[in-house]
């Protein structure tokens, strides 16, 4: 939801038909925490043993136009329109209101921001959610979350947002969405970093169609995949090995994150609503739920020694094995300096630090080590290197192998 630092990040355009992936059966059973908003009434509020509100305007940072509402909050709020209810047939309304036609084109606008901070917070696991998104001028649905352990910056996981694609440069429009993360920086005036990417949604699907389309991610160790209706072919990978040599990974233990789902009128990224903006705006929730993955084994791994010349960058093979419903698998190179990197090649086009055992049980990766030309002359101690490659699966199981290496 940092609306203003999305140039700052990687974004990435997917098209679909390269996502798709062998389908794997990695087990996930029942949600270990969900709000289905099934309430009987129509009307009725959030569940508040799992939601609260943001509420007040001008402080979000973004420049948003809206108040966001809570019950008995005074005007613009009305208690007689709620921005946030249950409509008594599974779904979870939040609606932006025009209170307003003055100043115009803008107007003033009422909306929602709910959280599950202070009430439940999250680590690792499956998180999504099924929901049908408003389109208009200035409006700019969201599903994300924020950290809870600092210092600093605790991270950001922007799952899905949208906004009208005539905006500001960097629009979507109703077919596409957007998904980022945010990091921390350790130097620098800028706070943090950006990695994200756009999707269109397939078979020339909407944000709007009748049906609900499932924005999720599964969070692992050291690993973010995102998907879109289809868990087991996600379109966006990050990694630790795609952070910036200043930032840090936020992701891992024993940072936890909080959910947030809302509902913004104006602002840098998706500009101003106007005339055309529809008054209610309705975004439409069926579920939020979050799984947790039963224990996945780390893979078995084999790799010869390395041998490589000063000012050159040697490889050797990693093969790996295991079970075809492993999924995939985050591959970590240790030994390396910054005089002297290590990267991994899985030949992914997701992600180069990942494996997919969906296609079989046997995998390979390439691990790659640089050495300067005046790593002797340095006085570096050339002897006795040896790299360790770990692997972690989607449930935090890992493996290691090392690899002594040789420099001539």
């Amino acid at each position: 939801m940092i609306g203003q630092m999305r140039n700052c990040g990687v974004a990435i355009a997917v098209a679909w038909f390269a996502l798709a992936g062998h389908g794997h059966a990695q087990t996930w059973g029942d949600p270990v925490w969900n709000d289905e908003f099934n309430a009987t009434s129509a009307g009725a509020p959030p569940d508040p043993a799992k939601w609260v509100y943001d509420f007040g305007a001008g402080k979000w940072g973004n420049r948003e136009l809206e108040t966001y509402c809570r019950p008995g909050m005074d005007a613009p709020c009305q208690a007689d329109k709620p921005n946030v209810f249950q409509d008594g047939q599974g779904n979870l309304v939040i609606q932006a209101l025009r209170t307003s036609l003055d100043p115009a084109p803008t107007g003033t606008w009422t909306s929602a921001r709910l959280k599950t901070l202070g009430i439940q917070d999250f680590q690792y696991g499956r998180l999504e959610s099924c929901m049908r998104l408003p389109t208009g001028p200035g409006l700019w649905p969201a599903f994300w979350l924020l950290g809870t352990v600092g210092p600093g910056f605790s991270g950001e996981m922007d799952i899905m947002e949208n906004v009208p694609k005539m905006g500001q440069p960097g629009g979507l429009g109703p077919t596409v969405v957007e998904t980022t993360i945010h990091g921390a920086l350790t130097t620098g005036q800028r706070r943090l970093f950006s990695l994200g990417a756009d999707v269109t949604l397939p078979n020339g699907g909407r944000v709007d169609d009748p049906a609900c389309h499932v924005y999720g991610e599964i969070w692992s160790p050291f690993m973010i995949q995102v998907y879109l209706d289809d868990w087991r072919s996600p379109y966006f990978i990050r990694t630790a090995n795609d952070v910036p040599t200043d930032g840090r990974w936020v992701f891992n233990d024993p940072n936890r994150f909080y959910f947030l789902l809302n509902l913004a009128v104006g602002g840098g990224w998706p500009g101003p609503p106007d005339a055309n903006t529809p008054s209610p705006a309705t975004m439409l929730v069926d579920y939020v739920r979050v799984y947790k993955a039963a224990p996945v084994k780390a893979p078995d791994m084999t790799a010869a020694p390395l041998q490589v010349k000063t000012g050159t960058a040697g490889s050797a093979t990693i093969a790996l094995h295991a079970n075809g419903d492993t999924g995939r698998v985050y591959l970590a190179c240790a030994g390396g300096t910054l005089n002297m990197p290590c990267t991994i090649d899985s030949g992914s086009p997701l992600n180069p630090s990942v494996v997919d055992f969906s296609g079989g049980e046997n995998q390979t990766a390439k691990v790659t080590l640089s050495v300067p030309s005046g790593a002797k002359s340095a006085g570096l101690d050339l002897n006795g290197i040896r790299l360790t490659i770990t692997a972690y699966t989607v449930s935090g199981d890992h493996s290691t192998v090392t690899i002594p290496v040789t420099i001539e």
